[in-house]
């Protein structure tokens, strides 16, 4: 349904100055309405429930229930945050904590189904780069930053790239031959993303992409993609299996070095301890 629709139902009806105000909400607030409850709404407004009952059964709707129905239909197509979060809100009920597990259990496993040689691909790659580059926006730039963190404790040296905008153009600016990309982008490729893939591409730099359903979209411009899914269609999502597979990276690409690697966590446990203050060995005499 559109605002229109809504605007036009009551404009056909008469209605108290508290109705309209309201059918007001429901027009203007299509996002949200769908999923507040008539005492959600009334506390926004400053009214009652009940009010809000009456409002509804003025504009000629049953109750809250069909009028929410038919804007949550009308929404369908659309993958706006707010819909993805009152979504989401229907789908946890009264045990968020048991659907989020519950879910992210279910994504796992399809996660375990990810084919072993693509995985061992994608290793080779940033096993054999000079530098690791990862580049991840929004809820990717913290896991981004988590994963050059950790691959630099492994002795090798990796960058997290998260900037957008003007400030990209200078982390653009320093990507090398040699460095290899891991790029995580899930949905569609943001304008950022893109000139990020397209920098690369321009110095035939290998890419290991993870996601959950652009893997066949950029298939001619990646090495390999690990599916990385994130949750149901229309509903908020999960970081647990990208969380995974960033881990199960890190560790295969430490095995692949295992001295190095452990030589490079001595190190930074002997830093550590000069950073607490531990005192120094006493010279020999």
């Amino acid at each position: 349904m559109s605002s229109q629709g809504i605007v036009a139902r009551a404009t056909s009806r008469e209605l108290s100055p508290k109705e309209r105000a309201v059918a007001d909400f429901y027009a203007e607030h299509r996002e949200e309405a769908a999923f507040l409850s008539a005492v959600e709404i009334a506390e926004r407004l400053g009214t009652s429930d009940a009010t809000v009952v009456r409002a509804v059964k003025a504009l000629g709707y049953t109750g809250i229930p069909e009028l929410r129905r038919e804007l949550i239909d009308a929404l369908r197509a659309r993958a706006t945050p707010a819909i993805r979060l009152g979504r989401t809100l229907e789908d946890a009920g009264e045990d968020p904590l048991g659907y989020v597990i519950a879910l992210e259990l279910e994504l796992l496993e399809v996660a375990r189904e990810i084919d072993r040689s693509d995985f061992a691909h994608a290793v080779d790659l940033l096993a054999g780069a000079d530098r690791v580059l990862v580049y991840g926006l929004g809820p990717g730039g913290p896991l981004a930053e988590y994963f050059a963190l950790r691959l630099g404790r492994f002795g090798r040296a990796a960058r997290a790239i998260s900037a957008s905008g003007l400030l990209l153009a200078d982390e653009l600016l320093g990507v090398r031959e040699r460095d290899a990309l891991l790029l995580m982008s899930y949905g569609t490729l943001d304008r950022d993303a893109g000139l990020m893939l397209d920098r690369a591409n321009d110095l035939d730099l290998p890419v290991v992409l993870l996601t959950d359903v652009l893997g066949a979209k950029l298939a001619d411009r990646i090495d390999v993609f690990l599916p990385a899914p994130r949750g149901r269609r229309g509903t908020l999502g999960g970081g647990a299996v990208t969380v995974a597979v960033l881990d199960a990276l890190l560790l295969a690409v430490a095995a692949r070095e295992r001295s190095r690697s452990l030589a490079a966590l001595a190190e930074l446990n002997e830093l550590r301890r000069h950073l607490r203050g531990a005192p120094l060995p006493e010279a020999l005499p």
